[in-house]
């Protein structure tokens, strides 16, 4: 019998010890799953446009505990053990609330375009359960978009000998970082560390992710890029800057390579990658479809790419070429700057307009650099270049028409002599500024009345094109926003030709036949 009520005395405590006698340690560990989130217009994205009165988070709690508090957090990131990347933008306490819970935010309150003050892209609902003695998380399917004004998208590849000016424009950028209008959003190879993505914030570098090594001259690698940027950061506008070295449209020989534009080393010294100015169109005429708009602005912070040519490739594509006639400094473009202005632009008027912006970054360009540097930047309306090139086209064909008079010809020699010319590499100097070169043509006596009159409408037609010049260190006039190819020697243009003949320009217009006469 006494060995029975010890036993019975034992099974009374096993059973008070897993709950049966309803103590404290019978409370079972908290947990929340089913995470969700809807807005009253009915997507999951938020803008500053269109934001939401208001978003219902829910999810179920199961836990025994009489009170637990709740904080609700965005991560870049849906991995529910992975939460060092997390914004917590909501915290409460419930009381006697259980299974099936919501949490209504609305707009005045809790300011859901707030957030986008500190925020910017793709982010994931997570909900934090605590109580005095546990915890748990849990994480959204779907994630909750915040869609800004604008996105600006660096594309820069400094696998080559640019790595150290990538450094520096990277700081630059961080100096002044996102804001509430604006996403900064790089991807970068460097030449010693994988290709990684970053958002910008100020003062905070945040990688997104690292991709390793890529060949950032291949056109898919472009278009990855910007996939990326329209799933994760959507905008209601576009600035995409292409940053390395570039050529225009020529394979020159410079250094140890050739190059027209997008020099990648791939970590080797040998042969380098390099992207053609028909597959970069070709590349944004991708990203173009996969943003379902034509894309605003395209930078190019690069050596000698503000050519007619490249313009009219990528005409299709894009509303804006930013860029520069003449070689750029190491140091390229003045992140800091352009950015700052941008960002004080868009608080200025929300519905800025994108030529507003192109403007702005080419005053900073030029003003950022001494006259000794020779700097120059433009803006393209990329909308009138048709026009522009038809114009052209028609005054090819009137020098061609007279090249039988030998007047003509000696003087469009002489004029070649003395346009203003851009230094491409070694002795090519055969990228020539259209405006002065059309000055030049239109202002000689020399000339028929048909060849001036074709050169006067070049000159309108540029005029209109042009959004914004900026340059100094040279002749006023002489630097007018595009160059053209206008080779000096027939061994720069036979080199030259055959890659110059896959070009939109070559085939749509009698420009290369009118050089092949004046060359050969």
């Amino acid at each position: 019998m006494k060995i029975l009520k010890i036993l019975v005395v034992i099974v009374a405590l096993f059973l008070y010890s897993c709950g049966g006698g309803g103590g404290s340690s019978s409370i079972k560990p908290i947990s929340v799953s089913n995470v969700n989130f809807s807005t009253d217009n009915g997507t999951n994205v938020i803008s500053e446009s269109n934001p939401p009165r208001s978003v219902v988070f829910s999810f179920n709690v199961d836990t025994q505990a009489p009170s637990y508090s709740v904080d609700l957090y965005l991560s870049r990131n849906n991995n529910i053990y992975n939460n060092t990347d997390v914004y917590r933008f909501y915290s409460t306490n419930l009381t006697n609330r259980r299974g099936a819970t919501e949490i209504v935010l609305d707009n005045e309150s809790v300011g859901f375009d707030n957030l986008m003050n500190y925020y910017g892209g793709k982010f994931y609902v997570k909900v934090r359960v605590s109580t005095s003695s546990s915890s748990a998380w849990s994480v959204s399917d779907e994630p909750l978009i915040l869609k800004k004004l604008w996105t600006f998208a660096v594309y820069m590849d400094a696998d080559n000998s640019l790595n150290g000016a990538a450094t520096d424009n990277l700081q630059q950028m961080e100096e002044i970082g996102s804001n509430s209008d604006l996403n900064v959003v790089v991807e970068q190879d460097g030449k010693y560390t994988p290709v990684s993505r970053y958002f910008i914030e100020k003062n905070n570098l945040i990688k997104l992710q690292s991709l390793g090594e890529l060949d950032m001259a291949k056109v898919k690698t472009l278009e990855d890029f910007d996939k990326w940027i329209k799933d994760n950061f959507p905008a209601d506008h576009y600035f995409i800057v292409i940053w390395d070295h570039g050529l225009g449209f020529e394979r020159s020989i410079f250094s140890r390579q050739s190059r027209d534009l997008l020099e990648d080393d791939n970590g080797t010294s040998g042969p380098v990658s390099l992207m053609s100015v028909p597959d970069f169109a070709l590349a944004l005429d991708n990203v173009s479809k996969t943003l379902g708009k034509r894309i605003d602005i395209v930078g190019i912070d690069a050596c000698l790419m503000n050519m007619l040519e490249v313009a009219y490739q990528i005409r299709n594509s894009t509303d804006i070429l930013i860029g520069s006639e003449n070689v750029e400094p190491y140091d390229g473009w003045p992140y800091d700057e352009i950015i700052l202005d941008i960002e004080n632009d868009l608080e200025t008027n929300d519905e800025v307009d994108p030529q507003i912006i192109a403007k702005q970054v080419v005053d900073d360009y030029k003003g950022y650099y001494d006259p000794s540097y020779q700097p120059t930047q433009s803006a393209i309306d990329l909308l009138k270049i048709d026009n522009l090139t038809a114009s052209v086209d028609e005054l090819a064909k009137s020098l061609l028409e007279n090249w039988d008079n030998e007047t003509i010809v000696t003087t469009v020699k002489s004029i070649s002599n003395n346009v203003q010319r851009f230094y491409v590499s070694d002795d090519d100097y055969s990228y020539a500024d259209l405006g002065d070169l059309v000055k030049l043509i239109y202002q000689n006596d020399n000339m028929t009345s048909d060849i001036k009159q074709a050169a006067l409408s070049v000159l309108d037609n540029l005029t209109n094109t042009v959004i914004a010049n900026g340059y100094s260190g040279f002749d006023d006039g002489t630097v007018n926003g595009l160059t053209i190819w206008f080779p000096n020697g027939s061994t720069i243009f036979d080199n030259n030709i055959s890659h110059y003949e896959q070009l939109d320009f070559a085939k749509d217009t009698k420009w290369d036949e009118f050089l092949y006469n004046l060359t050969q």
